[in-house]
């Protein structure tokens, strides 16, 4: 049915006539309701106005009629955004964000705001306000964070696409718990605007979807982002084994160990900043805020002047180690390389450090990451290349 077909399939459908984009998005507010216990919304579309905007879709449109959950970190004029707070729980923007508005005008239609962890810090997509989010594909295991919500929706056919966000792993995270795809674009590629910021410095809002072909098309309507499928000729870093990484060589890679300087000493850092993001928001309203958060924003703002200041030049050190011992054309590792927590694991900071040891250290570089739907994890410099790494690695697994 049409909860099974690709943003392109979708598309393809409504532009032929096959099909209306009204009849497609009015499946999919029914799938919402159906399975509202994956708490994977926070917020569902008015019905009428999501067929009124159905309706009036471009059917030349590249993402015609295809139904559309942003995360509920990012601006909609008119729909309610809460950021995953209680503090925002009736909070409705006057304005929308470029990266949301650009998908639309592209032919996407918001069908409802995607769930995540409270102001999108945490792995787990346990939110205390508006329910944890249940992983569909493994209901045992965490769907990931912050943006859960988003991958759950994708994955259980509830919407064809989302947009998340990604601070140290936030997209790539849920794509690998939840089977999808998930693509963190170089920083500053997709405009912040209208983003409630967590790290502004290592803030990335990208596409979220079930294969990463679609991925690739959101970016191309994002950012004018054009990839080939490409492994052969490339000089590939593995930062830690994987499962198939024959394939690599077979797809004509030339591959080679490599290490990722460690980065941990940098976290008081990152908490530091985190905290700087709501610093009198925070002051004011902590009680508001989860313990899960208090414990967080508490740290962040336990770290010294003079500590954090020596973690500046920590941190410009460790990105010139980067630049020395990587110099591969993609990386590539699993995105976690742990077992999938279980569902109620308490999420410490043991956990988190354990769970991001790879997809934070690029958003301190910057660098675009995307994941595959076997939870393969591809990151470089350049998002041409890496999206199309990530396509080849996907075109051999799913021909």
């Amino acid at each position: 049915m049409f909860h099974d077909w690709s943003c392109l399939e979708i598309a393809a459908h409504v532009r032929s006539g096959d099909v209306s984009a009204r009849e497609v998005v009015a499946h999919h507010l029914e799938r919402i309701a159906d399975h509202s216990d994956l708490n994977a919304f926070i917020t569902v579309a008015d019905a009428e106005q999501a067929l009124r905007d159905a309706d009036a879709v471009d059917l030349a449109a590249p993402l015609a009629g295809v139904p559309f959950a942003p995360k509920d970190l990012l601006d909609t004029a008119g729909l309610r955004t809460t950021y995953g707070s209680s503090i925002y729980r009736d909070h409705v923007p006057q304005r929308t964000a470029s990266s949301i508005t650009a998908l639309t005008d592209a032919g996407a239609v918001i069908v409802g705001k995607a769930n995540l962890h409270e102001f999108a810090w945490g792995i787990t997509s346990r939110n205390p306000h508006y329910g944890a989010v249940v992983n569909p594909r493994r209901p045992d295991r965490i769907p990931g964070g912050s943006s859960g919500g988003s991958a759950a929706a994708v994955a259980a056919g509830l919407a064809a696409i989302s947009l998340g966000t990604d601070t140290g792993g936030s997209i790539r995270i849920p794509s690998f718990a939840c089977g999808t795809a998930g693509y963190k674009p170089s920083y500053g590629l997709v405009p912040l605007d209208g983003c409630y910021p967590l790290v502004p410095r290592m803030d990335h809002i990208g596409p979220m979807a079930r294969t990463m072909a679609e991925c690739a098309l959101a970016m191309e309507v994002l950012a004018g982002i054009r990839a080939t499928p490409r492994l052969g000729g490339l000089r590939v870093g593995l930062l830690h084994e994987i499962d198939g990484v024959a394939r690599l060589t077979d797809l004509g890679a030339n591959v080679e160990e490599a290490a990722l300087p460690d980065s941990e000493a940098l976290l008081p850092m990152f908490a530091a900043w985190c905290a700087d993001s709501h610093y009198e928001q925070y002051r004011a309203r902590r009680d508001e805020y989860s313990p899960d958060l208090q414990v967080k924003f508490d740290w962040g703002f336990s770290v010294t002047a003079a500590d954090f200041l020596h973690l500046l030049g920590e941190y410009d050190r460790w990105r010139e180690r980067c630049e020395q011992a990587l110099p591969h054309d993609v990386l590539v590792n699993p995105t976690v390389p742990i077992d999938l927590p279980l569902r109620d694991d308490v999420e410490d900071a043991d956990l988190r450090l354990r769970a991001t040891r790879y997809t934070r250290p690029m958003n301190f570089l910057g660098w675009p990451s995307a994941t595959t739907r076997d939870g393969t994890m591809f990151t470089g410099r350049d998002d041409a290349t890496v999206l199309g790494a990530a396509l080849a690695w996907e075109d051999a697994l799913y021909p």
